[in-house]
């Protein structure tokens, strides 16, 4: 039998673990990878007047990670900060070493003519899942899960930015997405908008647009969880 001074310490120190560990789960974030894409040697898109796609989305992901931290509750990160050149493989390393609960990819649009005009919203196929698991799934392949969460993220942010740009929504679409392959979490691509469009290029290169296109695209990861 342990003296009774002894077993005093010792649920003491039950008492602690317990409390930090309480503590911890309390504190737990979720972890929001944003990526913004293009950069650098990579200018993207160029649209009316010369207007960079990587500046863009750099600008709106800057102004969204800002948004975020406002409510706080989520550990955001940007797959980059500035204007540097990075690869497919070097954002999925990001993303891999995070273990983030989602990714959005933000892009600007192009093609269509140049009376195009609206956002669409890219996400990966159910047809490719449905393929792979009629053989041994690979190390890493999305599930059902994590495309379910998409879809479910993909409608969030089309409702938001329905309010913002109403009847512009040209739709949810199902797409091969290079950034998705070999990740096992939800990945959405955002194309806020065509930046090839007179009318398109103005909105997406103003500063109040972009702080609104930020506050829509938190309030749906918000919503989200």
């Amino acid at each position: 039998m342990f003296p009774s001074w002894q077993k005093f310490v010792f649920f003491g120190v039950l008492l602690l673990c317990f409390a930090g560990a309480a503590g911890h789960a309390q504190t737990a974030k979720h972890i929001v990878v944003i990526d913004a894409a293009h950069g650098g040697d990579d200018a993207g898109v160029l649209g009316v007047d010369g207007a960079a796609e990587k500046d863009v989305t750099l600008a709106v992901a800057l102004a969204l990670q800002k948004e975020l931290a406002k409510a706080g509750g989520l550990e955001v990160l940007l797959t980059r900060k500035t204007d540097r050149t990075l690869s497919l493989e070097e954002r999925k390393k990001i993303i891999l070493k995070t273990n983030p609960a989602l990714v959005l990819s933000l892009h600007a649009n192009a093609g269509f003519g140049k009376t195009a005009t609206g956002f669409e919203l890219y996400y990966p196929g159910f047809a490719k899942v449905r393929a792979a698991n009629k053989t041994v799934p690979a190390v890493g392949a999305p599930d059902n899960r994590h495309l379910n969460d998409t879809v479910k993220l993909a409608r969030l942010v089309q409702k938001n930015l329905d309010n913002l740009f109403p009847r512009q929504g040209r739709g949810l679409r199902e797409a091969g997405i290079p950034l998705a392959e070999g990740l096992a979490v939800p990945v959405l691509v955002v194309e806020m908008g065509f930046i090839t469009n007179a009318n398109g290029k103005k909105k997406l290169t103003s500063r109040k647009t972009q702080a609104e296109i930020a506050a829509a695209l938190a309030k749906s990861i918000q919503g989200f969880f």
